[in-house]
C-alpha cells in the first residue's frame, strides 16, 4: 500500500505563483483543476536534492526528468517544478487550494504571509518548502504543501523591455 512521505527542503524560488492572487489560471493547461499554484524550486544543495529522492520522488515521470536545468545564478542551477492544484481533480478538499505560506523572515513563526502587505515573491527569494510524496518511484505523486519565506526578493513585475516586445 502506498504511503505519503513529507520532506522539507531549503532553496530559492523562481516564478512563484503560490497565492490566490497570482494563481496560474491558464485554462488551456489547468481546466481540470481550475488553476494551479506552482513554482520553480532550486534546492540550495545536493543534500536537499538527496532528501527529496530519498523520500521516494521519481527521477523522471512520463519521459520527463524531475530535475531541470535553469537559472545558473540560483543555487546549483537545477530546479524542481513544484505544484498544487486549485481544485483536486478527484474532489479531495485537503489536496487543493493555495499552499499555506508563512513569514519566516525573523525566524520560525506561525505568522501567515500577507500578500497585500508583504507582496509577491520575486525570483531568488529564499524559502523552506514542505512537499508530500505519495507512493514511490515512477508513479509517485508530488504536491507542494507549505512555503516559509526566509528572505524575500521583492517582485518587480515585467520589465519595460519585455512589455515592449508584445
Amino acid at each position: 500500500m502506498p504511503n505519503t512521505t513529507i520532506v522539507t527542503m531549503t532553496g530559492f524560488v523562481e516564478y512563484a505563483r503560490v497565492f490566490e492572487e497570482n494563481r496560474d489560471d491558464n485554462m488551456d493547461f489547468h481546466a481540470k483543476t481550475q488553476g494551479q499554484y506552482n513554482m520553480n524550486f532550486y534546492p540550495e544543495s545536493d543534500a536537499e536534492l538527496k532528501k527529496f529522492f530519498d523520500a521516494g520522488a521519481p527521477e523522471s515521470t512520463m519521459g520527463h526528468d524531475t530535475i531541470k536545468i535553469g537559472n545558473a545564478d540560483l543555487a546549483m542551477g537545477k530546479f524542481i517544478k513544484l505544484k498544487r492544484p486549485n481544485v483536486h481533480p478527484a474532489g479531495i478538499a485537503d489536496f487543493g487550494g493555495a499552499p499555506k505560506v508563512f513569514d519566516f523572515r525573523d525566524g520560525p513563526s506561525t505568522t501567515k504571509w500577507d500578500f497585500g502587505a508583504d507582496g509577491e515573491l520575486g525570483n531568488g527569494s529564499k524559502v523552506h518548502v514542505k512537499v508530500s510524496i505519495y507512493g514511490n518511484g515512477q508513479r509517485a505523486s508530488i504536491r507542494l504543501e507549505r512555503v516559509a519565506v526566509v528572505e524575500q526578493v521583492v517582485y518587480e513585475g515585467a520589465s519595460a523591455a519585455t512589455e515592449d516586445c508584445f
